[in-house]
């Protein structure tokens, strides 16, 4: 588990090993507390696109009172069928993301460190939500979409500025190890994936995340689509088998994730005129970024 040192961390003092897709609690605290490891990513991407050990400090998250996980687990679906769906996000009439969200620095568990998300107005809550909420855009690109030699991006935001874009290629093997065909449905699908990747967003304090995009097919699929399909055994309404079941099981897996961390996961579908900057980015993603073969999970450290 990668470590600074400290004097709480002298050799002379007892250590054990922790599962990282378990929990352990903190028993001499006051309270006492119990951390959930299993979002902590041991390889990050490097500024020269270099797979590398995560150079920080790992940061566990105190799970979330009972009763605000419950509330998020009944809001997202509660798990039936093995699966989680999102929450559609419904703004008031005619406002859009500029409108009813805006960069604002929020604290973080770190004494004197800042950082910058793009977090719903004060004059909408509790109106609109009285969760702590932020705002990511996501989107996904595919040159020759249906072709034999489509290629595809994808890219979110989370932030203003070159550190709040991420993109990347879509990677021609899926969460599964198959291969798929790239598709702009895919690309689209996966950025939303990418943006919950990224970082455990709970573990700054978020209560609710709402993602917008221009695709009915990411945000109905979320919402609606997922427990219907996960009910017929990942059949369609039709008996057909469920394209991209390997994302769409990703994505609630994820979900669930935050789900545990006492975070809302929401859709917002928006015109394609209100996402222009991730759209632009997957453009370059699927032009500039060459092949990919593995699917690679891109974790991001605190920025």
């Amino acid at each position: 588990m990668p470590r600074r040192n400290s004097d709480s961390e002298s050799e002379d003092n007892p250590r054990r090993v922790l599962d990282t897709d378990g929990d352990f609690t903190v028993r001499n605290a006051e309270p006492s507390f119990t951390f959930k490891l299993h979002d902590f990513h041991p390889m990050v991407e490097d500024e020269n696109g270099n797979m590398i050990p995560f150079p920080g400090v790992l940061s566990p998250c105190p799970v979330p009172p009972p009763a605000i996980v419950q509330r998020v687990r009944s809001a997202m679906g509660n798990g039936t069928n093995g699966v989680w769906v999102g929450t559609v996000f419904t703004p008031e009439t005619g406002e859009s993301p500029a409108s009813m969200f805006a960069p604002r620095q929020v604290n973080t568990a770190t004494p004197g460190r800042n950082v910058t998300r793009i977090v719903l107005r004060r004059r909408y809550v509790p109106r609109i939500s009285g969760l702590k909420t932020m705002l990511m855009f996501s989107d996904g690109s595919c040159l020759a979409n249906g072709a034999a030699d489509a290629r595809a991006g994808w890219a979110f935001i989370f932030k203003p500025g070159s550190e709040g874009s991420v993109s990347g290629v879509l990677e021609q093997k899926g969460p599964d190890d198959e291969l798929h065909a790239a598709t702009s449905n895919r690309a689209e699908l996966r950025a939303a994936i990418a943006a919950l990747e990224f970082r455990a967003w709970s573990g700054e304090g978020w209560e609710r995340i709402v993602i917008a995009t221009d695709s009915e097919y990411v945000v109905y699929g979320a919402t609606a689509w997922l427990r219907s399909w996960a009910a017929r055994r990942w059949r369609t309404s039709g008996g057909s088998p469920v394209q991209n079941r390997d994302l769409w099981e990703r994505l609630s897996a994820r979900m669930g994730m935050c789900v545990e961390g006492g975070c809302e996961v929401s859709f917002w579908r928006v015109p394609r005129a209100w996402n222009t900057e991730a759209d632009q980015a997957a453009k370059a993603a699927a032009k500039d970024g060459g092949s990919v073969v593995e699917y690679i999970a891109r974790a991001g450290i605190l920025v």
